[in-house]
This record gives C-alpha cells, sequence and structure tokens, in this order.
C-alpha cells in the first residue's frame, strides 16, 4: 500500500520492526538461546523502539493531530504499547522464556500490522495537507537501524 511519504520513517521503523519479528521467529525455530534473543529485544528497544513509541504518543494524539475521530485507534495503539511494554520490564526483571519472546514477537508484529493496516491510513484520509506535512517535519528525524547488524546471528 502506498504510504504518505510524511510517515515514511515511522513505516521504514515498522520495517525494522517486522525484521526483528522474523528473527526472533527464526531464533524460536532454531532453538536458539532465550538469553540472547532476549539480549536482542531489549537492544531493539533501546535503539529505535523506545523512541518509536514515544514520537507516536506524542505526534499521533488526536489533539495534536485535531482529529477527534482518531480518539479510540489511538488508544488501541497506547494500549498495545503498554503490553510490550509490560514485556520489556518483565525481560529486565529476569522473567525470560520461550514464552515471553513469543509474547514479544507476536505482540509487536500485531501492533505493526494494525498500524500500517488502520491507524495510519485512518490518518492520512482525515488530516489536512498542512497538518500531514507538520507531521512530517516533527517525525523526519527518526532513524532506522538495521536489527539484522546484531552481533550475535542467533537466526542463523
Amino acid at each position: 500500500m502506498q504510504r504518505d511519504k510524511n510517515l515514511y520513517p515511522l513505516s521504514h521503523q515498522h520495517h525494522n520492526g517486522l525484521m526483528a519479528v522474523l528473527l526472533l521467529k527464526k531464533g524460536l525455530a532454531k532453538h536458539a538461546d532465550v538469553v540472547v534473543m532476549g539480549t536482542f529485544i531489549l537492544s531493539v528497544w533501546e535503539n529505535e523502539l523506545r523512541t518509536h513509541f514515544l514520537q507516536e504518543e506524542v505526534q499521533l494524539h488526536p489533539d495534536v493531530l485535531q482529529i477527534p475521530a482518531l480518539t479510540q485507534l489511538y488508544h488501541q495503539m497506547k494500549t498495545e504499547h503498554h503490553q510490550i511494554r509490560k514485556i520489556i520490564d518483565d525481560l529486565r526483571n529476569g522473567l525470560l522464556s520461550v514464552e515471553t519472546i513469543r509474547l514479544f514477537h507476536q505482540l509487536l508484529e500485531q501492533h505493526i500490522r494494525f498500524e500500517e493496516r488502520i491507524l495510519f491510513p485512518f490518518i492520512e484520509t482525515h488530516i489536512a495537507a498542512e497538518q500531514m506535512a507538520a507531521l512530517g517535519k516533527h517525525l523526519e528525524h527518526l532513524e532506522s537501524r538495521a536489527c539484522s547488524d546484531y552481533p550475535v546471528k542467533f537466526w542463523e
């Protein structure tokens, strides 16, 4: 699907998130070390996801975008962010298991698909061109880092 160029920084990061999901699925299929995969998740979180979530919560707020009808979708996004943050907290607290890794990649994939298939198209059809351009200015600094550059190739 064609994405408005002003949302590219978020979509590029989503692509990287889906790559992380794929690598975790491969790691689980190969019975990779859960400690290594947990460390990988925390690296992805610190290098990109944490900032990504914060930017979405600030920049995509219905009041900021002046789209009151966005409220329900925005709350779904925030709820999913909270669920993923909970897993990050669990990992930091040593609650590490195959189930935790699986839950993380399932929630992250579901979340990215929701934003790309539902949230972003909704925003694109309900926002004025000037607001979209302003949104793009706020997001242009976001960088996408290749999680496949992680030094331990647990997925191979």
